[in-house]
C-alpha cells in the first residue's frame, strides 16, 4: 500500500507524478483526485529514469540551483581516500 500511497501523499495541484513500470489500477484516478497529473509511458523504467534525471537537474539549474549540492543534505558516508590506488 505504501507503493500506492507515496505518489498520492506527495501530489496537489500543479505536480506531477512520474510513474516507472506499471500503475496499479486506479492510481491515476486518485492522483487526479488529488489534483496531480500522473505521467506514464511505455519504455522500460530504466530507460525512463535516465530521462526523470535529466529533467530533475535542467530544472533545478534553470531555478538557480546547484543539482550536485542540495541543501539540506549531506553525505552519509565520507571516505578518507585509503586503500586507494
Amino acid at each position: 500500500m505504501e507503493f500506492r500511497h507515496g505518489p498520492i501523499a506527495v501530489t496537489g495541484p500543479g505536480s506531477v507524478v512520474w510513474m516507472l513500470g506499471e500503475a496499479p489500477d486506479g492510481l491515476a484516478r486518485d492522483v487526479a483526485a488529488a489534483g496531480g497529473l500522473m505521467w506514464q509511458v511505455r519504455e522500460h523504467p530504466l530507460a525512463e529514469l535516465v530521462r526523470v534525471h535529466r529533467v530533475a537537474v535542467a530544472l533545478a539549474r534553470a531555478a538557480g540551483l546547484d543539482p550536485d549540492r542540495p541543501r539540506n543534505l549531506t553525505r552519509s558516508v565520507i571516505l578518507d581516500g585509503a586503500g586507494q590506488a
